[in-house]
């Protein structure tokens, strides 16, 4: 029997995309962002904090985790 593959989306191409905020993220703590049609887990690179509605920069991915930085 074969394995099975598992396609993984290439998280690297996300890094510079822009994702909009949907559930602030507040200072050192987690949220949530938008990003090509899916919510992701979102945590400011900074620390700082970002409101609803905020379009940021992806800075990298770990795991379901965008790091952004407001743009």
């Amino acid at each position: 029997m074969q394995a099975r593959e598992v396609k993984r989306p290439e998280v690297d191409s996300l890094i510079g995309e822009t994702a909009v905020v949907l559930e602030a993220v507040p200072d050192g703590g987690v949220g949530k962002a938008e990003l090509r049609g899916t919510s992701w887990t979102a945590r400011s690179v900074d620390g700082a904090a970002l409101p609803a509605g905020r379009r940021c920069r992806v800075q990298r991915v770990d795991g379901l985790t965008l790091w952004i930085k407001a743009d």
